[in-house]
C-alpha cells in the first residue's frame, strides 16, 4: 500500500510488543504492493523484521487473511527442515501462531531479508532470468510436501467475473465529475470495456479445456515476478507465497513466455532433470485471468476501497502500465510457444 494504516506507529510497535517476543527500537512504513501494508522493524539487539498488516475494514486484505492457512504453515516446514530455505516464512507469536489478529488488523512477522528486490531489475539478464527458472523448479518438486501441508489444489476459479462486470458497468454508465481520479479512470478504461468483455468469455472457453486437462500438479508459487524475488547472500530468496496452488507448472511459466522463454525453460528442465511438457492453452488461460483478477481488484481500489487521492492514483498507474498495456502480447507469444514446444 502507498498509504499508512491509520495507526500511530507507537500504538502499532505497543500491540506488536505485546504479541511478539520484540522490543522494538525502529518502526518504519514501507510504501509498497497493495495486498497488505508494510513495515520493517528493527529492535533494540539490532534484529530486524519485516511485518505484514492486513486491514480487517478491506475485503481484499480479509481474502488475504483466509488465505494465510494455506501457506504459512509450508513456508515455516520448507525454511525449518531445509526443504527450501529461501522462503520467507513467518515468525511465530508468543503462542506460537504464525499469524496475529489484533482490534481491527491481522499481522504477520517475518524476518528481514536483506538484499536487492528484482522488482526494477527487468529485463532479467540471462544468468539471473536462469536462476529464476531454477529457483521456480526447485519450488514445483516440493508437490508432495505441499499437499501434506494442506496446500489447495487449482479450482480453476473465474471468482473476480461478477465484480469486474460490475465495475465496467459502473464505468460506461457513471458520472464522476467529483473525482478526478475516477474521470481518469474512466476515460481509460470504458473505451477498452468491450474488448475486456470478449476476453472475459474467451477465459470461460479456456477454463473448460484447463479444467478438462489432467496434467501433473506441481507446488506453484502463483506470483513469481521480480517484487517477489530478492537477490541476497544465499541467492534468491522468494517472498508472498499467499498464492501457492498445487497447479499445473503453467501457472508459474506462463509470467516468462516471451523471447527467451527458450532459454527460461532450458534452464527449468536442467532442475527438474526433465523434458517439460508445455499447453499454450493453459499458458494463455493464466495470463488472460492474471490480467483479469488485478484489473478487478485495482478497479474496485478506485471506485470502491481506497479513501486517498494518492492511493488510487497508484492502483490507475498499475492498471495502465501493468494491465492494459500487455495483453496484445498474450497471444502472439503463446502462438510462439505453441510453435517451438507444441
Amino acid at each position: 500500500m502507498k498509504v499508512r494504516y491509520p495507526i500511530a506507529d507507537d500504538a502499532l510497535a505497543s500491540r506488536l510488543e505485546r504479541v511478539y517476543p520484540i522490543r522494538i527500537r525502529e518502526l518504519r512504513f514501507i510504501p509498497y504492493g497493495d495486498s497488505a501494508y508494510s513495515y520493517k522493524l528493527v529492535c533494540g539487539d539490532g534484529t530486524a523484521y519485516y511485518l505484514k498488516l492486513y486491514d480487517h475494514g478491506n475485503d481484499a486484505q480479509r481474502s488475504g487473511i483466509g488465505r494465510l492457512p494455506r501457506y504459512l504453515p509450508l513456508t515455516r516446514r520448507l525454511h525449518d527442515e531445509g526443504l527450501f530455505p529461501n522462503a520467507a516464512c513467518p515468525v511465530p507469536n508468543l503462542r506460537g501462531e504464525l499469524a496475529s489478529a489484533c482490534d481491527g488488523y491481522t499481522v504477520v512477522l517475518y524476518g528481514f531479508i536483506e538484499g536487492e528486490t528484482l522488482a526494477d531489475a527487468y529485463p532479467f539478464p540471462d544468468g539471473l532470468l536462469e536462476d529464476v527458472a531454477d529457483t521456480m523448479a526447485g519450488i514445483h518438486r516440493l508437490a508432495a510436501v505441499a499437499a501434506a501441508e494442506g496446500v489447495a489444489a487449482e479450482p480453476y476459479e473465474l471468482d473476480y467475473e461478477d465484480r469486474l462486470a460490475f465495475c465496467l458497468s459502473a464505468l460506461e454508465r457513471r458520472d464522476f465529475a467529483e473525482s478526478p481520479v475516477r474521470q481518469a479512470l474512466q476515460a481509460l478504461v470504458a473505451p477498452e470495456s468491450p474488448r475486456i468483455r470478449g476476453l472475459m468469455r474467451l477465459v470461460r472457453e479456456l477454463r473448460r479445456d484447463a479444467a478438462a486437462d489432467e496434467r501433473e500438479y506441481v507446488l506453484c508459487h502463483g506470483d513469481l515476478w521480480g517484487g517477489n524475488l530478492i537477490r541476497g547472500k544465499s541467492g534468491l530468496y522468494v517472498l508472498d507465497w499467499e498464492n501457492a496452488l498445487l497447479a499445473p507448472p503453467e501457472f508459474d511459466w506462463f509470467g516468462y513466455i516471451g523471447d527467451r522463454f527458450g532459454r527460461f525453460i532450458a534452464a527449468y528442465e536442467r532442475r527438474r532433470g526433465c523434458p517439460a511438457a508445455i499447453d499454450a492453452r493453459l499458458l494463455r488461460f493464466y495470463a488472460y485471468r492474471h490480467h483479469l483478477r488485478n484489473l478487478t481488484n485495482w478497479l474496485l481500489n478506485i471506485l470502491e476501497r481506497n479513501g486517498d487521492d494518492a492511493q488510487s492514483a497508484h492502483d490507475l498507474d498499475l492498471i495502465a502500465h501493468h494491465c492494459l498495456n500487455r495483453l496484445d502480447a498474450i497471444e502472439p507469444h503463446a502462438a510462439r510457444v505453441e510453435r517451438d514446444f507444441g
